[in-house]
């Protein structure tokens, strides 16, 4: 800071200092210089070199914070030389119910400025402490915490249904109908469900081959026709495949006889 800059704020310092007691304010037995005396003592000493910036930090239903910053004008910039910070409560004070705002915003550039060397004998201001002693409400009581929700569990998951197995369902063969000959029946790829199905299979495919089957030939061919059955059968019912052949068997060995009769 220049010299003629520091002469400035020397010389408001000292002017404070020397502040006659009756331009201060008695408390309790105590000076306090208010701040329009401290402001008008920089206005005086730096002019248009030297500005007051003051914010407003919190402003809600229950309290203000305002901070103030002191700065002059030196060697072509701004130069901060103090700031400081006041809080006020929206409490039962008659200042404070209407113009908290303001009231905190006097403190803080008053303190800024007793910072700054210009309190005239004590820190606080006259406005501060008269306040403090009159009309300053207390900080209020921190607010109970409201309980947490409890956590709704989770409903338990409903049991699974049982879902009813069908019972199985014997393998089906076209009926036998008069007017058809071996040749016509291929019963396809089946499904069988159990045993019985696969038995129930097995007697049918050997009632049509008896009552159409005339021939050797006509029984061959009535077997490779329905592979897909026998295959089947053969895969999971070796039981019943079994029965199948020997029944296959047993018809070619009587239409043998029956051939050797007719010759």
């Amino acid at each position: 800071m220049s010299e003629e800059r520091q002469d400035r704020l020397v010389g408001a310092v000292a002017k404070m200092s020397e502040l006659p007691d009756s331009d201060k304010v008695n408390i309790r037995g105590k000076l306090y210089a208010e701040v329009h005396t401290r402001v008008q003592a920089f206005r005086e000493a730096y002019g248009e070199d030297g500005k007051i910036v003051s914010s407003i930090h919190v402003a809600d239903e229950s309290k203000v914070l305002a901070e103030s910053t002191v700065s002059v004008f030196v060697d072509g910039s701004w130069r901060v030389i103090a700031n400081d910070f006041a809080e006020e409560f929206r409490g039962e004070g008659m200042v404070n119910k209407t113009s908290a705002v303001e009231n905190c915003m006097t403190s803080a550039i008053g303190r800024a400025l007793a910072a700054c060397g210009l309190s005239g004998g004590n820190y606080a201001s006259f406005d501060e402490v008269d306040h403090a002693i009159n009309d300053k409400a207390e900080a209020p009581a921190p607010k109970p915490e409201k309980p947490k929700a409890k956590k709704k569990q989770p409903k338990p998951e409903p049991a699974p249904v049982p879902v009813p197995v069908p019972a199985p369902v014997p393998a089906e063969v076209p009926a036998i109908e008069e007017d058809k000959d071996i040749d016509d029946y291929d019963l396809g790829e089946p499904t069988i469900n159990s045993e019985e199905g696969a038995k129930n299979l097995v007697g049918s495919m050997l009632e049509l081959a008896e009552e159409f089957s005339s021939s050797f030939d006509q029984l061959k061919s009535f077997w490779s026709k329905n592979k897909s059955v026998t295959d089947v059968l053969d895969r999971d019912w070796p039981d019943q495949f079994e029965a199948l052949k020997v029944g296959f068997t047993n018809l070619k060995l009587k239409l043998d006889e029956e051939t050797k009769e007719n010759e």
